[in-house]
């Protein structure tokens, strides 16, 4: 489908995942997810630590399994099925793909799920690789890796079952790479063959213009033992093929994708560092996105531009470039196709697990943009942006005009991982998976080698309808979404407990592998085996079992305003938590909003009387009735939302002593329109400092 000029505008102003009439009812569909990916080639690593890439899964709605999709052996003349893109839980039922997607697996009592019908098939080989599977494949026997971010393109196509051409969407593509895969050469080529030959389409194909186009491209991370590539894949102008590019990482480098193309010039004759299908050009001349003879940019033909917006995709390119090559002082602002940031960048020194991991935790603490550090954030600075909603009878132009700054580290991240593909060491313990379920910054990333038999319980069952204590998940769920109230007290908390894990596994790392090959040596692949997934198995169980415990231990700590931090005392003082002078004055602590303790002291020792001169006069009367009324009306409905409230603005949250000791924050949304327009200096307020406490 050729992209409409007609649609422009409402492509620019896309921003974070809006939950607004999205696909028609009964669609597989469900809300954008938009994920950020990184890349480390084997040569921008530590010693010993091999290529990594991630993913974070930033899905509202995802199936949060993890699974393991076993190798097998195929009749000649068989066909591999082919399913739809469903990510929802249960992502797949059926047979065929491992234990943890069979039938019986179902957590009874939520729905009657039928087996997962096969919507095409393709030609089958004889002998397929087992992988670790998720919403899309992670890491195959072979060390073959990958990451995924959904990105906006300017072609879009429609999905066979749904009365179009195209049979192929990304995760599909995903699971058929790492099945017949051992480099990510043969991937990239894999993948893309098959999406020209039989059609792809993205993520989301019904709905509007703003929401197709934003999900319409795809870009995979992908790591094998010696090479990085980024690969990027979207349909072709007649819904029924595909147009895809694939760009190198240079040695030493690292790239990143947050859901916009990154892959910029090409030059398909240096095979060395580039793929890509022969009809790139032909099919953006035909599409009316280029005229020959012009300049090409991959990402600026096909990619969407995001207007104003696109610091959502560009602000967590540059955060991963900033901190793995602090001393290039990339700026943090730049165009809408980011011009100024090159495909990838040397790093500063080799990057450890940890390092990459860092790297999704993070929100941009320290810089001018840190969450945590925001009026948004409420006074325990929670860097959490919760996606937006239709609420007050906002529209979605409303919506996706403004805007939060986009963070690596997301809350509704339904799992994230590092892998790690060591040349140095053997396939059986070379591919790990460090695997974290829910927001980064409050998961622990546990390992998973990709050769385990199974993988670990706690990782592979739970769904997001229901509670489930025997889920690392939702131990993770509860703990981040408790802790997040106190944020600026618990997350030192929380980073300690993962530290007592990480670290414990990064320093046996090498004894656990060692003991593995050993094992392997005296007893075959089978015994080598099952002692990396009964360990693998432990390391889950016991984060659990500890999480939940961290869980009682944050909720008897930290409470009703309070911390109870000396426990095995006589007598308990808590500690009493308050808020920040910061968050004080914006809400009016001292009289109204921005006023200081030196304004009250000075309003106290009446040094001027301001009620007084509020009552005498005679337009400030109705202006306090209808103040009055809509304190009234206030008491009377749901607190606003007070993240729409505006910035800091010269309105009080109260009139006279009459109207009694009023504190709440929204009032000022309250009372905005009638105190707003009357006063425009602090000393008008000066007599409402006196509120008592």
């Amino acid at each position: 489908m050729k992209f409409s000029l007609n649609s422009l505008f409402s492509l620019l102003t896309i921003g974070v995942a809006v939950s607004y009439d999205l696909a028609p009812e009964g669609s597989e569909m469900h809300d954008p997810d938009q994920c950020t990916a990184i890349l480390v080639s084997a040569g921008a690593a530590a010693d010993g630590v091999g290529s990594m890439t991630t993913h974070t899964n930033d899905c509202l709605d995802c199936d949060f399994r993890l699974a393991k999709v076993p190798a097998k052996d195929h009749a000649p003349g068989s066909m591999r099925k082919i399913i739809g893109g469903r990510a929802q839980y249960p992502r797949y039922i059926g047979d065929d793909r491992g234990s943890v997607y069979t039938k019986d697996k179902i957590i009874p009592g939520l729905y009657d799920w039928d087996t997962t019908e096969a919507l095409g098939e393709i030609p089958e080989i004889e002998h397929t690789y087992a992988y670790l599977d998720g919403d899309y494949g992670i890491q195959n026997e072979h060390q073959l890796a990958m990451g995924e971010s959904t990105c906006g393109a300017l072609l879009h196509a429609v999905p066979t079952f749904d009365g179009g051409d195209s049979l192929l969407e990304m995760s599909e593509l995903s699971r058929i790479a790492m099945e017949r895969c051992k480099t990510a050469r043969c991937a990239n080529q894999l993948m893309g063959d098959l999406a020209v030959e039989y059609g792809f389409y993205g993520a989301v194909w019904k709905g509007d213009d703003m929401t197709v186009y934003g999900e319409a491209g795809e870009a995979m991370t992908i790591n094998d033992k010696t090479e990085s590539w980024m690969f990027h894949i979207l349909s072709d102008d007649t819904g029924a093929s595909a147009v895809w590019v694939a760009q190198r990482v240079p040695e030493g480098h690292i790239a990143a994708v947050a859901n916009g193309f990154v892959i910029k010039e090409i030059d398909l004759d240096d095979t060395e560092n580039f793929m890509g299908s022969s009809n790139i050009y032909d099919v953006a001349e035909r599409a009316g996105l280029w005229t020959k003879g012009e300049h090409f940019s991959f990402a600026e033909v096909f990619g969407m531009n995001r207007g104003h917006l696109s610091t959502y995709v560009n602000r967590r390119v540059w955060r991963v470039f900033d901190l793995a090559a602090p001393s290039l002082k990339l700026p943090a602002k730049t165009d809408v196709w980011a011009r100024d940031y090159p495909f990838s960048v040397p790093v500063d020194k080799g990057l450890t697990v940890a390092d990459v991991a860092a790297m999704q935790r993070d929100y941009y603490e320290g810089t001018e943009f840190d969450t945590s550090k925001q009026p948004a954030g409420g006074p325990y600075g929670n860097p959490a942006r919760v996606d937006q909603s239709p609420v007050d009878g906002m529209t979605k132009d409303e919506l996706v005009e403004g805007r939060f700054e986009r963070t690596i580290s997301l809350f509704r991240t339904s799992y994230s991982f590092v892998t790690q593909s060591r040349s140095t060491k053997p396939d059986i313990v070379g591919a790990l998976t460090w695997f974290g379920q829910f927001t980064p910054h409050a998961t622990v990333y546990i390992p998973v080698y990709a050769h385990v038999s199974e993988v670990p319980e706690s990782l592979s069952t739970g769904a997001l309808q229901r509670l489930d204590r025997k889920a690392n998940w939702w131990a993770f769920s509860a703990v981040g979404n408790y802790a997040a109230q106190w944020f600026s007290f618990t997350i030192g908390e929380i980073r300690t407990m993962q530290h007592k894990f990480e670290d414990e596994w990064f320093k046996n790392q090498d004894s656990v592998e060692e003991l593995g090959l050993t094992i392997q040596g005296f007893g075959g692949d089978v015994a080598a085996v099952g002692y990396l997934t009964d360990w693998c198995n432990e390391q889950a169980l016991d984060v659990r079992t500890q999480w939940w415990e961290f869980l009682d231990y944050l909720m008897g700590k930290y409470r009703d305003g309070m911390m109870m931090d000396k426990i095995h005392t006589e007598t308990i003082s808590p500690t009493k938590l308050f808020y920040p002078r910061w968050w004080l004055e914006m809400v009016g602590y001292w009289g109204f909003p921005g006023a200081t303790y030196e304004d009250a002291k000075k309003a106290n020792e009446g040094e001027h009387d301001y009620s007084l001169e509020w009552d005498e006069k005679p337009e400030h009367k109705k202006d306090q009735k209808e103040a009055e009324e809509a304190i009234e009306s206030y008491h009377n409905k749901p607190p606003p939302n007070t993240e729409t409230l505006g910035a800091a603005s010269p309105v009080p949250v109260g009139t006279s002593a009459s109207l009694g000791p009023i504190i709440l924050a929204g009032l000022v949304g309250a009372v905005f329109g009638v105190f707003g327009k009357v006063y425009a200096d602090k000393k008008a307020y000066a007599g409402y400092a006196t509120i008592p406490v």
